[in-house]
Formats: structure tokens, sequence, C-alpha cells
């Protein structure tokens, strides 16, 4: 798609108190029409409203939004608006809650422009964005906080859906639970990746899940040896690392 065509398709918000973060941000969205800004909570809830955003970069510490607890009742103004929350302090433990509540990016506030710029591009694909290495604390933390149904228990009727998925399939499958994303997939299996989408369609298909975080937390949950699936989770313990930008 061209930048032309982007720009016809797709609104920015960008919220943020500081008009230099604002302006950093928008410096990564080049080929996109002038985004739309808020500086507290007020203008941001005005402009979900009235200009529908596709991409929301929001920064955790607006005036007014009382953090991720507020992020919910944003995201519910425009179901369909990806929300990048962007902290000054990133955590893994922040990362973990900041998907829970909606979020389809979590990054430190202070991204470069061309980050910016391959965040959009990686939400558009339907993927995650955020730190690489914080993927597999945040696979082990959310299924911790998700408990598992009887359909995706180990012999349930998710899991014996599993064994009817292609060799291809399968294997792609297993590389999402390590938290790869297409393009490193595409690299390691020296396919391209709209055949990685296509098999990733086909997979969404035939195990009934509806995106790539949920495939990754069954097929976690699929390898992860039985007494550790039966273990009591324990208290996260607090991060002080921030993660890298994806």
């Amino acid at each position: 798609m061209s930048t032309t065509q982007c720009a016809d398709l797709h609104t920015a918000l960008l919220a943020a108190s500081s008009a230099a973060l604002r302006r950093r941000w928008a410096a990564g969205l080049e080929g996109w029409p002038a985004p739309v800004e808020a500086a507290d909570r007020v203008e941001l809830e005005e402009r979900m409203l009235a200009n529908r955003p596709t991409v929301v970069f929001l920064d955790l510490a607006l005036p007014g939004l009382s953090g991720l607890d507020g992020v919910p009742d944003i995201q519910r103004l425009n179901p369909g608006a990806r929300l990048v929350l962007l902290a000054s302090s990133p955590s893994e433990r922040q990362a973990v809650f900041a998907l829970v509540a909606g979020a389809r990016g979590y990054c430190d506030r202070n991204i470069a422009p061309s980050q910016v710029k391959k965040a959009v591009e990686v939400m558009q694909r339907g993927e995650i964005w955020i730190g690489r290495h914080v993927v597999p604390h945040l696979l082990r933390r959310i299924s911790s906080l998700t408990p598992a149904g009887p359909d995706a228990r180990p012999g349930g009727r998710l899991a014996r859906r599993f064994d009817f998925l292609a060799p291809r399939e399968r294997e792609i499958a297993l590389l999402v639970g390590s938290g790869a994303n297409n393009k490193e997939i595409a690299e390691r299996l020296r396919i391209t990746e709209s055949t990685v989408k296509a098999h990733l369609t086909s997979v969404f298909r035939k195990l009934g899940v509806p995106d790539r975080l949920r495939l990754a937390l069954f097929v976690r949950r699929q390898r992860a040896p039985a007494g550790a699936r039966r273990a009591p989770s324990r208290a996260p313990r607090r991060s002080t690392s921030r993660p890298a930008d994806a």
C-alpha cells in the first residue's frame, strides 16, 4: 500500500500533555494526514468520538486519564482504534496489564520517530508492538492471569483440534507460541509473509481462536509440563528493565 493510499484510509490521534512528545511521535507518521492531538482526557474523549482515529498513541501520564485504569473507557469510545500506550518507565508487569486493558502496543514514550512508523506497520498486520525480550515474560504472566477453560486444557476439545493442524500450520503455531512475529517466521521457514498469514488464518479457524495472542497462550499451555500447569502462580517480581522498541 502506498503512503498516499495509507493517508486516505487512516487517522492518528496523539494524546500527551507535552507538545514536544506529540511532535516527536508525529515525525514518524510521514505520509499520513496531519494527526489529531489531545493534551488531556477531555480532549482525548472528544477526538475519539469526533475523529474516529484508527491509531492512538496515548501517554499513560495524560492528565485525567488515571493511568491504565482509564484505558478501557477510552477504548470503548472507539473499539476499532488500535491503542499504543506509552510510559515514562516501561516495565514487564505494566506491559501485561496494558494488553489486558485493550492496548495493541506498549513502549517507552520517548520512542524514536522511526519506531513510531514501525509500530503502526506492525499493528496494521494484526500483530502486537512490544519489546521483543518482553514477549516470553508477557506470555507467562498473561497465562497466569487468564485461567484455561476446559476446552484449552490437554485432552480438551481445543487441544484435540491442534492434532488436526497440517504439519506446516503446527510449525507456525509453535513459533507464534515462542513469540516470533510473521517476518521472523517467514525468514526461519523460508516462505513469504503472505504465506505465513494464510496459514495463520487457517490455524485461527481450525482452533477457533480470535488472534495470535490467544493462539500463543494456547500453545504455551499445551507445551507446559503437567506439573507446571498445576503449580500455583507466584506473584510477579517487579522489573526495572525497559522493553526495547520492537
